[in-house]
């Protein structure tokens, strides 16, 4: 099973003081660079959905066997960056039936590639179910989206978010419950990054 992967990349880090959270080092890398790594270690066809003429993420990206796609509009929310990845998914293999969809976040660096194998394995379990982890209660990512719903997500209202198409089908999540907080970890602020940085060596 091989679920295609989106890693959306377009954001502006608006709560980082000035800094570029996709493009901070992580264990010698840009951390997007990491997260895209962790993806394609796993055979996984990878789409990175970053801004227009992002030369920084390009850079950041180079070597690697991906597809990097742009979200033009600098406005935009995440659901159009969602909507971008899947408009490059189709381009590439049309209206086929999909394994799957992987939502994946660029500034999530604790993940590891057990943690993206076991989603996976509860998708082969449950082929029609949105695969959601959470740890304590909180909601995380990535999160794996079946085909038909994907499709559907990119045939609706463009002021419909994934997380609100999601719940328009909450009948057919199925939650991961994680032991621990790798999902639910990500960085929005330096303090996040602060607090992270414990785990990088």
């Amino acid at each position: 099973m091989r679920p295609e992967v989106i890693l959306l990349a377009a954001g502006w880090s608006r709560r980082m003081e000035g800094a570029d959270k996709r493009l901070l080092p992580w264990r010698g890398a840009p951390m997007v660079r990491h997260a895209a790594q962790l993806y394609l270690a796993l055979g996984l066809p990878v789409v990175v959905v970053g801004r227009a003429r992002d030369e920084a993420l390009a850079r950041a990206l180079d070597g690697l066997d991906l597809r990097l796609v742009a979200n033009s509009d600098e406005g935009s929310e995440q659901g159009a960056s969602a909507r971008v990845g899947l408009a490059a998914c189709l381009l590439d293999g049309g209206q086929r039936d999909w394994d799957g969809v992987i939502f994946a976040l660029a500034d999530q660096p604790l993940l590891r590639p057990e943690d993206i194998a076991a989603l996976i394995a509860d998708f082969a379990q449950h082929r029609d179910a949105v695969i959601i982890p959470r740890h304590d209660g909180v909601r995380g990512n990535p999160v794996l989206m079946p085909g038909d719903l994907a499709l559907g997500l990119n045939a609706a209202p463009a002021d419909v978010s994934p997380r609100a198409w999601i719940e328009r089908h909450a009948s057919r999540i199925v939650w991961h419950d994680a032991e621990h907080s790798r999902f639910t970890s990500d960085i929005d602020t330096p303090q996040d990054r602060d607090r992270l940085r414990q785990y990088e060596s």
